[in-house]
């Protein structure tokens, strides 16, 4: 197992993909990211690089210290002023829109929910990863990162183990889409980690009790 103080040395967070700039929040960990186009930076995301699911990032210089703190988009809703300010969403109906009134032109918004927080080494990689609730609000235009994928393993390998401790708090969040998210997470680490760690059978009992409590939920079992 690749140590997650050191993991992805060849990359450099510096020059990740934009995905988009902060617009609004709904409260300390569910924020509102206008997706850039062509003409808002030189390689704005694709498609893919935007999906449902993707982990992301924001930097973050407290006291000092650059940190990463680490997101995920779990919604993503179309904009567009001459429709009334609605479009196609994948969120449910019962769940509440983040649309800024501000928006003046077709956009796409995303919501990003954060999960956690890593410090930003001097050769711009991550360590000391944490689960813990992000003590620091982000702010308006604050630029949101595309994950490159050995930093997504690097925030959830810890000491060797896989963690997913804000399960919970995503959930909440993300609502009726909350497990969705979590499973495409899984399947995600899955196919980064190597298939003979240990760590895959851990993800296959959590995805078995998510998709297990996702049906309960709906009235399923």
């Amino acid at each position: 197992m690749t140590d997650h103080s050191t993991a992805g040395d060849q990359l450099d967070l510096d020059s990740c993909v934009q995905i988009g700039s902060v617009v609004s929040s709904n409260s300390h960990l569910d924020y509102v990211v206008e997706v850039y186009k062509e003409r808002d930076c030189e390689r704005p995301p694709e498609l893919h690089e935007r999906e449902f699911g993707q982990p992301v990032f924001i930097k973050k210089t407290i006291e000092g210290t650059d940190h990463a703190v680490m997101g995920v988009i779990y919604d993503t809703q179309l904009i567009d002023p001459d429709q009334g300010r609605t479009g196609p969403r994948l969120a449910q109906e019962d769940q509440a829109q983040f649309t800024p009134g501000y928006i003046e032109e077709r956009t796409t918004l995303a919501g990003v929910a954060l999960l956690g927080t890593a410090v930003l080494t001097d050769d711009r990689t991550i360590t000391n990863p944490t689960h813990q609730m992000p003590r620091w609000t982000l702010e308006v235009d604050d630029t949101v990162f595309h994950c490159p994928d050995e930093i997504t393993r690097s925030f959830h390998t810890i000491d060797d183990q896989i963690q997913l401790a804000y399960m919970d708090r995503l959930v909440d969040i993300a609502g009726d889409l909350g497990a969705e998210v979590i499973v495409t997470l899984i399947d995600r680490l899955q196919g980064i980690l190597p298939e003979d760690d240990p760590n895959q059978r851990v993800l296959d009992v959590v995805e078995q009790n998510v998709q297990w409590q996702a049906r309960e939920r709906r009235g399923v079992v």
